[in-house]
């Protein structure tokens, strides 16, 4: 999938194929956890955004401040450097889309693509 590109002009198809790819990667070194401290604050996003049902300044906000909380993650464990910086293109392609309501929807498809690939592929626990 091409991340240069906003993300709203991502299909399905892709989305699909980037996460098995991503997630198998992520499996070999990253624990379950690291993941799913991130995914714990998108959830929050995503709750916020299931309100009003389209993307306003707070959501943008709290979706470029995942950055901050990526690059602690990563400077913690060198293993996470990876997630991070594909996390980073994800969001940075949600910020650059024309329709960042199907944006949104995307990352969330693709955030949880990687959860479910992670574990398909034996994401260690600890």
């Amino acid at each position: 999938m091409d991340l240069s590109k906003p993300l709203d002009k991502a299909s399905a198809q892709e989305i699909n194929s980037y996460c098995d790819k991503k997630g198998k990667e992520f499996a070999i070194n990253i624990k379950t956890n690291q993941i799913r401290n991130v995914f714990s604050k998108i959830t929050s996003i995503r709750n916020n955004y299931s309100i009003k049902r389209e993307v306003n300044e707070k959501i943008e906000r709290d979706l470029i401040l995942l950055k901050p909380l990526l690059a602690y993650s990563a400077g913690r464990k060198a293993e996470v450097k990876n997630f991070q910086q594909e996390m980073n293109k994800v969001i940075d392609a949600v910020i650059n889309s024309t329709d960042k309501n199907l944006a949104l929807q995307n990352f969330f498809a693709i955030v949880e693509g990687f959860v479910a690939y992670h574990k398909f592929y034996g994401g260690r626990d600890n």
